[in-house]
């Protein structure tokens, strides 16, 4: 076999290796995952939230949207599948309102459908992801779905990516519209546009291939326990629902992988140049 033949089949060996390092399941810390596998990314999680409250008459005064949660489907699979021998699971914090409170607490505030609903904007906001190598989530407990313990690893971070608002007229990070508002009957669905900006899989999800460019679109609905004694008992959040994430995600090629493509190529090239 000549010295062409040889550098050819390293290169395409090569290039083989490197395709098949982009195609099929992506595993990111024990997170695993197909993205051509119905949609490029999804996922559904569950979560638990702190309840608003502008009225300084009705307790302290909340303006920041924080809770925490854990993923069940990823892609379609259930943890035992993604994420085998783990959990993935989140925390969420720094959503602030961005309606003026004294207009929320005098009921003088945007209101839609003849003021059947109550629109609130936010600015701000991130949510962390963490994969646990410990099946330990505890949804009483905010610090479960952290990164307490060293085997904890932070899988991806998320950050507000703000959008102008036609109702309010400005930038804002999530339009929530809650069919019904005060202290024990917060009910209603949220939408918003992240950011991946670091952790495991920052440059599997780092697409900008979402509206306005964003990487992930993140979408909420929420109510409150019917037993508000349960927020007591849930570490002082009163609320509870679900949110969905979807975007693109892309496969990062292995550094060896890299390297190997690189040694194919120079055997296309010392071949040809030998054989000129």
């Amino acid at each position: 076999m000549n010295t062409f033949k040889k550098g050819l089949l390293a290169g395409a060996a090569a290039l083989t290796l490197s395709m098949t390092a982009q195609a099929g399941n992506i595993n990111v810390g024990g997170v695993i995952w197909d993205p051509e596998d119905g949609a490029d990314f999804s996922s559904n999680t569950s979560l638990v939230e702190d309840q608003l409250n502008f009225n300084p008459a009705a307790g302290p005064i909340v303006d920041e949207l924080t809770g925490f949660g854990i993923v069940n489907i990823f892609n379609g699979d259930l943890v035992g599948d993604f994420c085998p021998g783990c959990e993935l699971t989140f925390q969420f914090g720094g959503f602030v309102v961005d309606n003026p409170a004294t207009d929320i607490v005098t009921g003088d505030f945007d209101l839609l459908n003849a003021g059947l609903e109550t629109f609130i904007g936010f600015t701000g906001g991130w949510i962390n992801f963490y994969i646990d190598d410990t099946a330990d989530y505890d949804s009483e407990v905010f610090a479960s779905a952290g990164s307490e313990g060293a085997a904890n690893a932070l899988f991806l971070r998320l950050e507000a990516h703000e959008v102008f608002n036609a109702i309010l007229g400005k930038d804002l990070s999530i339009g929530s519209i809650l069919s019904s508002f005060g202290i024990g009957s917060d009910k209603g669905v949220g939408s918003s546009l992240m950011d991946a900006v670091s952790g495991l899989a920052f440059e599997n999800f780092d697409t900008n291939e979402e509206a306005d460019g964003a990487d992930i679109t993140f979408t909420s609905s929420f109510h409150p326990y019917s037993d508000q004694s349960q927020a007591d008992v849930n570490g002082g959040y009163e609320l509870f629902g679900s949110a969905d994430l979807s975007g693109n995600s892309i496969g990062i090629p292995e550094p060896s992988t890299i390297a190997l493509l690189g040694l194919g190529l120079l055997g296309f090239a010392g071949a040809r140049k030998r054989k000129a």
